[in-house]
């Protein structure tokens, strides 16, 4: 419960991070649980879809009953995804669509006070992190009451926006890189995340690293290694050192460490050994300095 309340004080406060946390480039769909006939004898309808992976959603329905409704968070097969929670918020022409039911497949839920009623909005937490491609978020029974052609769409939260949030303590929010929309007599939209649109490796200058999407890392002047990759292995090259004269002291720097520590520096590979620093000095009586500068 405590890192719940952790993760929902988190979602909260949406702080902008340039690093991307595990749950990047994830998306938020809407699909349809095909088959499965609404009931009030039901307490949930959580994991009614039976969807084994974000291609295989309908996003469409035609018919006049009530239709099942899942919300989930989807994630490339490639990602290693921790959530442990969600912000959102829900769009549609209320005098044409209704709900019978609805909730939450989380462990804790905040929501506006009129939720969900359009441009209302809901956080919903995780205790333990989920890291499956397809995470159940929320479910609602809806009908389309005329038979008109109208979208249920997902939107940002009025007040917390549209951000997935990790199981850190402080959390990592990523933006909910795309909302998907379900479509009564129309056709919705289903973005499913795509393998080369995760975050990865992003190497520096000075050889640090970050994890980062590649648009992020190249706007940042770093080396992109590969959407996936990560900083253990990615082995981003470390800059050149050499021999660094701060006064008559040497140090083991890189170039810049050496200039902007007021030093002079002597090289690339290049070292301290015979004190390169020290100024020789060479003996001379006073009639030879004399004799030099006359």
């Amino acid at each position: 419960m405590k890192q719940t309340l952790l993760v929902a004080a988190a979602l909260a406060c949406v702080s902008g991070t340039a690093m991307a946390g595990p749950n990047a480039n994830g998306t938020l769909i809407v699909a349809l649980s095909d088959g499965v006939v609404f009931t009030f004898d039901e307490d949930t309808y959580c994991g009614s879809h039976a969807l084994d992976s974000c291609d295989a959603a309908i996003g469409r329905y035609d018919n006049s009953d009530t239709a099942v409704l899942n919300v989930l968070a989807a994630f490339s097969g490639a990602a290693s995804p921790r959530l442990a929670g969600v912000t959102f918020g829900v769009a549609y022409n209320d005098s044409e669509i209704f709900f019978q039911s609805w909730g939450s497949c989380g462990d804790f839920e905040l929501a506006t006070g009129g939720w969900p009623a359009p441009n209302e909005g809901t956080a919903v937490t995780y205790s333990v992190a989920q890291e499956s491609s397809l995470t159940d978020v929320y479910w609602f029974a809806a009908y389309n009451y005329y038979g008109n052609a109208n979208s249920f769409d997902l939107v940002a939260h009025p007040g917390q926006g549209a951000n997935f949030a990790d199981d850190d303590v402080p959390s990592n929010l990523d933006p909910i890189s795309a909302l998907g929309s379900f479509g009564f007599s129309t056709d919705g939209n289903v973005p499913c995340p795509q393998d080369d649109d995760l975050p990865g490796a992003c190497c520096f200058a000075d050889g640090s690293c970050q994890i980062l999407l590649e648009a992020e890392c190249s706007g940042a002047g770093g080396d992109f290694q590969g959407s996936g990759t990560d900083c253990d292995t990615a082995d981003c090259p470390q800059p050149a050192t050499g021999a660094c004269c701060i006064d008559a002291a040497c140090s083991i720097r890189t170039e810049s460490e050496c200039l902007d520590a007021g030093g002079d520096y002597l090289g690339d590979d290049t070292s301290c050994d015979g004190d390169p620093c020290v100024v020789p000095t060479i003996e001379s009586s006073w009639g030879e300095i004399k004799g030099i500068y006359r």
